[in-house]
């Protein structure tokens, strides 16, 4: 089922007017239903693709300025590198070691200012260095908008009433991905995981099958009837990839169209001409190629 609702902030001000959901704006303009942003200043917080994505498009929606928070550093941020650098070609602040404190309001409720406390970067912690309040005053980041992309959870609490065990909004599973105390109830994917990518949600599907299917007393396999020819690798040699190109950011952001453009005839051939050992990482895998089998 994906996880579809978002993360909340936790702070104080974050039901203001003004205060909205980056997944749900994303998914109101796949829709055809735009924000009209016209000369506001919109802070969006979070340093994943999605934040990448609002602020772009928010840029897109007619907003006087855009400024990325991001509590860690611009090198810490999980969006793609290529993302972060298309957000800033096209004009959204960066602003790292920024940690959100509270919603600032008005007179009339609505959203005047993002309250924030500057951060140093300090010790590893969880794999990476953990930043901590810097010894600098608090300030407030005017704005009319706050979009929060700081990650995307399931709705567990119907689960939860049910009785299924759930931590940090996740449903719990045995290693097989079946859900204790509940014969014959298995779970994965974002569900179970947090949310992923598409192949690992694939991969759960497939990897629940398979013990699904055993637990029904049955053992199928995967049986393939074709056997590839002996890979010859006279002639191949290693070979850079190419990239895509991208529109001048100065033309793109007026429109939805396109930002990356295709391959040239020679870039194509060159592509279609590498090796990318399909023997090994492709039908190889059902060969021996994974750890695991599924």
């Amino acid at each position: 089922m994906g996880a579809h609702s978002d993360k909340k902030l936790g702070l104080p001000g974050e039901e203001a007017p003004g205060v909205e959901s980056a997944v749900k704006m994303l998914r109101a303009i796949g829709d055809d239903e735009l924000p009209d942003l016209s000369g506001q200043r919109v802070c969006v917080i979070g340093g994943g693709n999605v934040a990448m994505d609002v602020a772009r498009s928010a840029v897109r929606c007619g907003a006087e300025k855009v400024s990325i928070v991001y509590r860690r550093r611009i090198c810490d941020m999980t969006a793609q590198d290529a993302e972060i650098a298309g957000a800033q070609a096209e004009g959204c602040e960066v602003l790292e070691l920024t940690a959100p404190l509270a919603i600032e309001t008005g007179e009339d409720g609505r959203v005047s200012g993002l309250r924030v406390q500057p951060q140093i970067i300090g010790e590893p912690r969880r794999g990476r260095p953990a930043p901590r309040a810097a010894a600098t005053p608090e300030r407030v980041i005017p704005c009319e908008r706050v979009f929060v992309a700081i990650g995307q959870d399931i709705d567990s609490k119907p689960f939860e009433d049910m009785g299924i065990a759930c931590k940090w909004g996740c449903v719990v599973t045995d290693s097989d991905g079946a859900v204790p105390n509940f014969d014959g109830l298995f779970s994965g994917g974002d569900c179970q995981t947090g949310p992923a990518t598409v192949i690992r949600a694939i991969n759960a599907g497939r990897v629940a099958s398979a013990n699904i299917d055993r637990y029904l007393g049955f053992d199928h396999k995967i049986k393939l009837d074709v056997e590839p020819p002996t890979v010859q690798f006279k002639g191949k040699h290693e070979c850079g990839r190419c990239e895509l190109g991208e529109r001048e950011a100065g033309e793109r952001i007026h429109d939805w169209n396109l930002v990356e453009q295709g391959l040239t005839e020679e870039e194509a051939r060159q592509e279609a001409s590498r090796c990318l050992r399909c023997d090994h990482f492709g039908f190889g895998a059902f060969r021996g190629g994974r750890n695991l089998e599924w």
